[in-house]
């Protein structure tokens, strides 16, 4: 591991920690914290996806998909305001539901040890993304990460990126059951 992403880890820690993870305990990171989780009804983005190969090969259901909102130019994950949280299918699927809208850095992390932080030794790559796509992500849109290649070792990953509006389900017409008449 370089020395680098060593320290992007341990400043990842104090800043989180700071920033109401404090209770989660250790010098390690919790993404499983109430900080970050949506309210029911609240709404918000989509973000799903679809890993399709890892560098080195790990199992896609144990990669968590970390969605961070909010994290400014030039900062680093440990500078995340706002954390969301999935896990891929083992087929590589991905979906996460009311996402705050804003920003999003999108990371991959496998959780080595099982312990819910992240931990120096943990894999952990950010997704690449040079468009803007990702830069104003609304309440109502969809983001679709397809083909996700993640490279751990060298802490990226990639994917095409589209946002879109989430298309509002059409209610299905019930056709009142016609009843007998009785004359």
């Amino acid at each position: 591991m370089s020395v680098r992403r060593g320290s992007r880890v341990a400043c990842l820690a104090v800043v989180l920690l700071l920033s109401g993870l404090l209770g989660c305990g250790g010098d390690d990171i919790c993404l499983q914290c109430p900080q970050g989780t949506p309210t029911p009804g609240q709404s918000g983005a989509i973000v799903t996806g679809q890993i399709v190969s890892t560098n080195p090969f790990v199992s896609p259901s144990s990669i968590n998909v970390v969605i961070c909102v909010g994290l400014q130019e030039g900062q680093s994950v440990e500078n995340c305001p706002n954390t969301f949280i999935t896990t891929a299918t083992t087929e590589g699927t991905f979906r996460r539901t009311n996402v705050q809208a804003g920003g999003e850095t999108v990371f991959f992390w496998v959780d080595s040890d099982g312990n819910g932080m992240i931990d120096p030794d943990d894999l952990l790559a950010q997704l690449v993304e040079t468009q803007g796509a990702l830069d104003d992500v609304r309440s109502g849109q969809t983001v679709t990460l397809s083909s996700a290649r993640i490279a751990f070792l060298e802490n990226t990953a990639t994917a095409d990126i589209t946002v879109a509006n989430t298309p509002t389900p059409t209610p299905s017409a019930v056709q009142p059951t016609p009843t007998p008449s009785s004359t």
